[in-house]
């Protein structure tokens, strides 16, 4: 196949792949490096683009691992199973649930050829790992949350429940009025500057973060359909993992930042206590772009994790590991 080049200033990684999923929705990735070491997979956030994996991506090819692009369903170059129409009123919610995003990652993995990957997973790409290992634990050989949630980030966003509560009537709102009209809004601040600020404002860029850093992803959403993207958020609201979590087999390590207002400490904390053997890194000053916040000291822990508790030879998670999860927690 052709190699598809991305849009100006959105992906990082080119996707040479652009397969059709059992439900009609092509889907582009793209497979990076050769080395003999367990795969990665990569999930992005909601409206993200790969490029928050740019520096961490490159790094685990150059230690040996294959590394997994994906653009998620509805983003980048990756479409949806029919024409979302007006509001995306023809979406059906198992369309867009994590479920059903989550059964795409595991066709991906199947036509990679790739028997079994660790899985990196960002913001509520973190839900996504999650249900992959739901749904195919055999294909998952470690689990790698960065910054993420494990059930509806609604409810636990900037320690606002209000917000959830909130949700159903704007839902009602979204289905009557046009979504086009938050677009003007959203591209007075699509200068990366402006945008940097306003993330900032909301606590959700740290001090690291740069403009440049963002810019791809300020460029996705100015042009990504609002009306889908809030019919996603609403399938990451219904979705619950805390029951899984404890059942969790494969080795985890979390990565969690301590001024995440998106995904706060606590949500991460309790998710390295429910997840057996699990460990945990803390970022003290760390926000919710942590991929590009830390890439320099996220990146070598993956490898060394991977090396350490993951039998890389059969791409199978390892023995289990014994007694509580280790890091210390704010």
């Amino acid at each position: 196949m052709g190699v598809m080049s991305p849009p100006d200033n959105r992906a990082r990684f080119v996707k040479d792949r652009l397969i059709t999923m059992t439900d009609g929705t092509p889907i582009a990735y793209t497979v990076v490096g050769n080395g003999p070491k367990v795969p990665i997979l990569f999930v992005n956030g909601w409206s993200c683009t790969d490029t928050y994996w740019r520096d961490i991506g490159p790094a685990v090819v150059e230690a040996g691992h294959r590394a997994v692009f994906v653009d998620t369903r509805g983003h980048g170059q990756s479409g949806l199973p029919r024409p979302p129409g007006f509001n995306a009123r023809a979406l059906r919610p198992e369309d867009v649930s994590v479920a059903r995003i989550a059964a795409d990652f595991v066709e991906v993995l199947d036509d990679a050829g790739i028997e079994a990957a660790a899985l990196a997973g960002h913001s509520i790409g973190v839900q996504v790992i999650f249900e992959i290992y739901r749904r195919a634990p055999e294909r998952v050989a470690a689990l790698l949350p960065v910054a993420g949630t494990f059930e509806n980030p609604v409810r636990t966003f900037a320690g606002k429940p209000v917000l959830d509560r909130l949700f159903p009537v704007a839902d009602v709102v979204f289905r009557a009025v046009p979504f086009g009209f938050v677009q003007p809004a959203v591209r007075r601040i699509s200068e990366p500057e402006s945008a940097l600020k306003a993330l900032r404002a909301i606590k959700v860029a740290g001090p690291k973060v740069t403009a440049e850093q963002i810019a791809p992803h300020i460029a996705q959403i100015c042009d990504i359909d609002f009306a889908v993207l809030w019919r996603m958020m609403g399938g990451f609201r219904a979705h619950h993992t805390a029951d899984l979590l404890p059942k969790v087999g494969v080795p985890t390590l979390v990565f969690a930042g301590a001024m995440d207002a998106f995904a706060p400490p606590a949500v991460q904390r309790r998710m390295h206590e429910l997840i057996p053997a699990s460990e945990i890194i803390w970022f003290e000053e760390g926000g919710h772009m942590l991929p590009v916040e830390e890439a320099d000291a996220i990146a070598p822990a993956m490898v060394e994790f991977l090396h350490r508790r993951v039998a890389v030879d059969s791409m199978v998670a390892p023995a289990p590991a014994d007694g509580p999860g280790v890091g210390s927690m704010p």
